[in-house]
């Protein structure tokens, strides 16, 4: 039987709700594989985004799916393929058109950012805990290096900067939760981002970013016990 997590995380501005994500999450026991999904709505850029990823017993990608819309319109669509040797992506852009792209790495890419908050957390298992404060990189794939995510679309190297700044107790509408903290900085001009993750899956409970101004927590969960 699948181990199944499913919540529910509000985008917030000076309070009010400008966007909303939902998430899946469904953990296979027999090889400890993960499907992981989300569906993500931006009222502001009246953008929406629906991912799938399939990610191995260390939470590192296998593959992924990623379609973003803006105002109803298919901007892009988008499997991406993880290998030994790179990142494929077959795409079909509403800029560029049909993409077939190889990604060349020099190792399998451990991190996969398609821009749901659930898959930014992701970024936490693979900093882990060691070397308390300090920023260490975690190289991976994105498929945008836009704020909303809806630039490119297609695979890109991006590496992110991430410090573990401890562990502390964060209330949020979901519930009280002992959650590991970090900060992520994406681009070197960019104030960093604080992320609050809980337990061994890193399920996302918080974040602050004021690169956006904006605020997401963590409203609804499901089977995280």
């Amino acid at each position: 039987m699948t181990d199944h997590v499913r919540g529910h995380i509000s985008y917030l501005r000076e309070g009010v709700e400008t966007g909303r994500e939902w998430f899946d999450r469904i953990d296979h026991p027999q090889t400890g594989a993960s499907t992981l999904r989300a569906f993500c709505e931006m009222d502001d850029a009246a953008l929406t985004r629906d991912v799938t990823y399939f990610l191995d017993s260390t939470s590192r990608p296998v593959d992924a799916f990623c379609r973003v819309t803006v105002g109803g319109a298919v901007k892009g669509t988008a499997l991406f393929l993880a290998e030994k040797e790179g990142v494929r992506c077959e795409a079909r852009m509403q800029d560029l058109g049909r993409i077939s792209q190889h990604l060349p790495l020099k190792e399998p890419a451990a991190y996969l950012g398609l821009h749901p908050l659930v898959g930014d957390a992701l970024v936490a298992p693979l900093r882990g805990t060691a070397r308390a404060g300090e920023f260490l990189p975690v190289h991976g794939v994105t498929n945008s290096i836009s704020p909303n995510g809806d630039q490119g679309l297609y695979a890109m190297p991006v590496t992110i900067d991430a410090a573990w700044l401890g562990r502390e107790q964060v209330t949020v509408p979901a519930g009280t939760f002992d959650a590991d903290r970090y900060a992520l900085r994406w681009h070197v001009d960019w104030p960093v981002a604080d992320l609050w993750v809980y337990g061994p899956r890193a399920i996302f409970v918080q974040m602050a970013w004021d690169m956006v101004g904006a605020r997401y927590e963590l409203t609804e969960i499901s089977g995280a016990d």
